[in-house]
């Protein structure tokens, strides 16, 4: 009788293309969110603190508006005056908005999004001078939900 000798081993390939691909997919999920926590944000905000507060899930139709005062735009940028009188910096998406054409922006968002949400973020060491106007601008937008943003305790 003829022995079967064992069939010869093939070398079995893994296909890494689909892993490559999730890979690929999980890189710029991450690139894009990062970047948009970049220009939600606005690093030179110092919030406050705050002994109660809430949690906000829901993302959809939220903005975010950061309230920064001149001398924490001195303290990055040296070419920025430093003068106490001076309005804080208004940033919205990353873009600077002045005071004045606050409200014309808010209402264009509202246009847009008719059940947009208002997140402020302002300095701690803000005088509520400055946030004023920013609630006055929301209220002359007809925007109804204005939150504040803080930090746990």
């Amino acid at each position: 009788m003829r022995r079967r000798g064992l069939e010869p081993m093939h070398d079995d390939h893994i296909n890494v293309t689909p892993l490559i691909d999730v890979i690929m997919c999980l890189i710029i999920f991450f690139l894009v969110c990062g970047q948009l926590a970049r220009d939600e944000g606005n690093d030179k905000v110092q919030i406050p603190r705050a002994q109660v507060g809430q949690e906000l899930d829901e993302q959809r139709g939220r903005l975010l508006i950061n309230v920064v005062p001149r001398e924490r735009l001195a303290e990055a940028d040296a070419a920025v005056a430093v003068n106490p009188d001076a309005e804080p910096a208004v940033y919205i998406r990353g873009e600077r908005i002045g005071l004045d054409n606050l409200t014309a922006y808010l209402r264009k968002e509202k246009q847009e999004t008719p059940d947009v949400k208002v997140i402020l973020r302002a300095d701690q060491d803000l005088v509520y001078d400055w946030i004023s106007p920013v609630l006055v601008s929301c209220a002359q937008a007809n925007i109804k939900s204005v939150n504040f943003s803080t930090r746990e305790r």
